[in-house]
């Protein structure tokens, strides 16, 4: 058998390539297959837990840094801990030997003791009466049913009844008598209590960082495991099938350390948010989520490009892929919430660009989300050829920069047959009939010019690089305008244009006449030969009015048979939400996005122009920071519709305010007035402080505080003279009824609450207003308010003041109003008042309060009662002339608007 094997082995055929060889080994290409699954396995793992959640390792950087803050916060405090709670225990122990030795503290202690058991006593008694009457009840209640007679059950009832209510003012008593006796216990140990408390916050402050250092110690062999953290917004809006979105924001995720002032010098993510208690406390972001203001894709936690969105530059949908705002444009969405306020605190970019937006009349071509209703912001050209010099006209239109620096009017880049055109059509539809009604006449140089800088006109006018600048340059106005037009229009702006935000100074003619002579001065008219004949043509005229048309001029002036034109530009409402295949960027060579577009746009507006495309934007030639401000507004403009209850809405009173800013903006009173600690401008062109215009709004003076509404709404409507030794007068504005009711609303919704003015303005006792004639001829108060030369009259100040606020304005003269000729009769002393040696005699009138009231009750009653100026306290001292000029002293420094 052997041999057989042997021989059968010998016969057996070879190995042939490609037959499976079972001999051959293949461990080397296991090891490596598996070594690779192994590998790979890992990698997945990692990149799973770790690449794609770079969170965990943002989230373990922030634990280990509260945990280091917790530790060392509580090592810091430990040792100071340990010795206060020694020292409390021992002061603790201490007290509590000191009353337990005390014989009064313990018969104190079993007083309430027994009379607390007394208490318990009467409560467990009117238990067992209660139990007595659910019983007596249950019978009354079983005769009625079994039909038997129940008088004597329901007389017990009522018995017993009587007994539980009786025990109530039993308890009341002696529960009385109990807390009496606790509350002197109380005082009595009141030391013990307070050590007791002092004692308990050290240990919770403690207990807290315990709490703190365990929430985030490290675990055996990692830190705290991360976590999702996120954000749901039910209610953000509807889709397609109405039905509710929510929104999911898990920005946090990565930024856990965003609401956390200590991390404000971190790296991103970790970085605290910049401006915490105006954007995280005033828009928590639990509530508020972060994408409504960031954008981005708020659901994403990984990678960071696409949380962020950086790669949907050119492949957005709106909310869902858009990329996040850097920079200045996190501005821009506050629009989403609050459209209506101009200037927003937290975000001045956004304000500039809104203002710029309403200062520029974009309006006028544009139609945007809450700018319908604005007015124009040009003058009205209705009237145009009985004002302006027809070569200066010439030249305006060319380039308006050169005779304006910073005027508004954009340069349109007209060819000079478009240019000639616009000229005649504009002079050939001025109204013929409409005739100037001053003549112009030499008058005074000198005159004109201290008038000039006198009455007010620098507050909104430049003249040689001196003045404001709410209104035109004159520093070359004779090259503009006829000498008549000026007169005219100095006289009253109204009678030529009566929506001018020209106010009316009511200056007599002699002084509007002389400062016209004196502004006719400054430039000069230069002739251009010929212009004058080419623009009769009626060809051109046609032509002029085409182009009016194709450019949109009536989008901020008033223009004859133009008045019904609408807008020729497109709508910006949802500008800052355009993909880039909707902008045309034509041949301009810039990079293809948004920001790019809008930037180029507003620099160079013809930049996109083409054979096809045909641009009407004018170049506004903007600064930097202007087109930065812009460009933040245009991104604003996406035509989100935020949930109501999501948006900051406005209160009545918040509406009243706002309304009213806009309306101060728009007449530059803060040209002379000091509104909300800003303005005051025209006081740097006054030499003396007497002269400066009243205060509107400022610090703890508030004029709707000060002045009776009533007669603050009768001034706007018409001034008349108050402080006449004041040379800048309270101007006649054109305001329409509505304007002169939002503002006085305005100012009396900024100032604290004010009362009610019927019946509160009438003394209530002659006697005493009597007594305040005495104090104002001792205190020679007459000598600057009896004529009005030197302070407001008493007679009109009666009309004017409201009664409450009187006694402030005499006691805090000087804080509410720094630079007013009045003096502090009485000296601020601490929380106090002291009254000056030299007035001692007031003080048989009473302390300082009813000296004030006294001096209040006469001002009230000034114009109704009957007094007797002739008396006095005692014979005052000559009063001394306070700062300023003579004639300029107030004792009711009240506001002119």
């Amino acid at each position: 058998m052997a041999e057989e094997g042997k021989a059968e082995e010998k016969t057996k055929p070879d190995f042939k390539e490609g037959e499976f060889d079972e001999h051959t080994s293949y461990s080397f290409l296991f090891f490596l297959i598996s070594g690779t699954t192994l590998l790979v396995t890992i990698w997945a793992f990692w990149d799973d837990e770790y690449s794609r959640r770079g969170y965990k390792f943002y989230q373990e950087t922030f634990f280990k840094e509260q945990y280091a803050r917790a530790e060392t916060e509580w090592k810091n405090n430990d040792k100071e801990i340990k010795n206060a709670e020694q020292e409390i225990s021992k002061s603790l122990t201490e007290k509590e030997n000191e009353l337990g030795e005390d014989d009064s503290y313990l018969a104190l202690v079993e007083e309430v003791r027994l009379k607390q058991i007394a208490v318990d006593e009467e409560k467990e008694k009117k238990k067992f009466a209660g139990s007595r009457v659910d019983e007596a009840y249950y019978y009354y209640k079983k005769a009625m049913h079994e039909g038997e007679n129940y008088d004597v059950q329901l007389a017990t009832l009522h018995s017993l009844q009587g007994k539980v209510e009786g025990f109530d003012p039993v308890i009341d008593k002696k529960q009385k008598i109990l807390e009496e006796a606790e509350n002197r216990l109380l005082r009595t140990k009141a030391d013990q209590i307070n050590l007791e408390k002092e004692l308990a916050d050290l240990t919770r402050n403690k207990g807290q960082l315990e709490l703190t250092m365990d929430y985030y110690k490290p675990f055996p062999f990692f830190w705290r495991p991360a976590e999702i953290l996120q954000t749901v917004i039910p209610g953000f809006g509807v889709n397609s099938f109405k039905e509710i979105i929510y929104r999911v924001d898990r920005c946090m995720t990565c930024h856990i350390s965003y609401q956390d002032e200590h991390y404000k010098d971190f790296k991103q993510p970790l970085k605290a948010h910049p401006n915490l208690d105006i954007l995280i406390k005033k828009h928590p972001p639990k509530r508020t989520g972060c994408t409504w203001c960031h954008l981005g894709q708020g659901a994403a936690t990984a990678p960071a490009e696409h949380a962020h969105g950086s790669h949907h530059e050119t492949d957005q949908t709106t909310e869902v892929n858009e990329p996040i705002l850097h920079g200045i444009f996190q501005q821009a969405t506050c629009r989403n919430c609050h459209a209506e306020v101009v200037n927003l605190e937290g975000a001045p970019i956004l304000s500039k660009g809104k203002r710029l937006f309403i200062k520029l009349g974009c309006h006028g071509c544009h139609l945007a989300d809450g700018y319908s209703q604005q007015e124009k912001v040009g003058p009205s050209l209705l009237r145009i050829g009985s004002k302006v010099d027809t070569n200066w006209l010439y030249r305006w239109i060319k380039r308006p920069k050169d005779y304006l620096p910073k005027t508004r009017m954009p340069d349109f880049g007209f060819n000079e047959h478009d240019l000639q055109g616009v000229m005649a059509y504009l002079l050939d539809a001025s109204d013929k009939e409409y005739k100037l009604n001053k003549t112009f006449e030499e008058g005074d140089v000198e005159k004109g010019e201290k008038l000039f800088k006198t009455v007010g006109c620098q507050a909104c006018h430049t003249l040689n690089e001196k003045g404001e600048n709410h209104a035109p340059d004159l520093s070359n106005i004779a090259q503009k305008v006829n000498a008549d037009w000026l007169v005219t229009w100095i006289d009253g702006p109204h009678t030529y244009n009566p929506k001018s935000k020209m106010p009316d100074l009511r200056l007599s003619e002699s002084e509007s006449t002389d400062i016209a002579t004196y502004l006719m001065q400054f430039g000069k008219k230069e002739v251009i030969p010929g212009l004058e004949a080419k623009l009769k043509d009626p060809t051109l005229i046609k032509h002029g009015e085409t182009v009016i048309r194709r450019r949109g001029c009536f989008a901020c002036h008033d223009i004859k048979g133009m008045e019904n034109e609408g807008r020729i530009a497109p709508e910006l409402s949802s500008f800052g939400r355009k993909m880039i295949a909707e902008l045309e960027f034509g041949d301009a060579h810039i990079p293809h996005t948004w920001e790019a577009w809008a930037r180029k746009k507003l620099t160079k507006p013809d930049s996109f122009k083409t054979e096809r495309v045909l641009d009407k934007m004018p170049n506004f030639h903007l600064a930097p920071d202007e087109i930065d401000a812009l460009v933040v507004l245009l991104k604003g403009f996406n035509g989100s519709k935020v949930p109501y209850k999501y948006r900051k809405a406005l209160s009545e009173k918040e509406q009243i305010i706002e309304t009213g800013r806009r309306i101060v903006t728009k007449y530059n009173c803060r040209g002379c007035h000091n509104v909300e600690g800003k303005g005051g401008d025209i006081q740097k062109y006054l030499k003396a402080k007497a002269q400066y215009p009243p205060p509107l709004e400022m610090g703890d003076y508030h004029v709707g505080e000060r002045l009776r509404s009533s007669w603050l709404y009768s001034f706007l409507r018409s001034p008349t003279p108050v402080r006449t030794w004041i040379k800048v007068k309270m101007p006649t504005f054109a305001f329409s009824d509505k304007e002169v009711r939002d503002l006085t609303a305005y100012f009396e919704a900024l100032s604290p609450a004010v009362e009610y003015e019927a019946g509160v303005h009438q003394s209530k006792d002659t006697a005493i207003a009597q007594k305040g004639v005495e104090m104002v001829n001792y205190m020679d108060c007459g000598r600057c308010h009896d004529d009005g030369q030197k302070g407001i009259e008493f007679s009109l100040a009666s009309q004017r003041l409201r009664q409450n606020w009187i006694p402030k304005w005499l006691k805090d003269t000087r804080a509410l109003i720094p630079w007013t000729p009045m003096p502090s009769h009485w000296v601020k002393d601490g929380d106090g008042y002291n009254v000056p040696t030299k007035y001692d005699e007031i003080k048989s009138v009473g302390d300082v309060d009813t000296q004030v009231g006294t001096l209040k009750d006469l001002i009230i009653a000034y114009n109704t009662a009957e007094l007797d100026f002739d008396v006095s306290l005692g014979e005052g001292d000559e009063g001394e002339e306070e700062d300023g000029e003579e004639g300029e002293d107030d004792e009711d420094e009240e506001d002119e608007e």
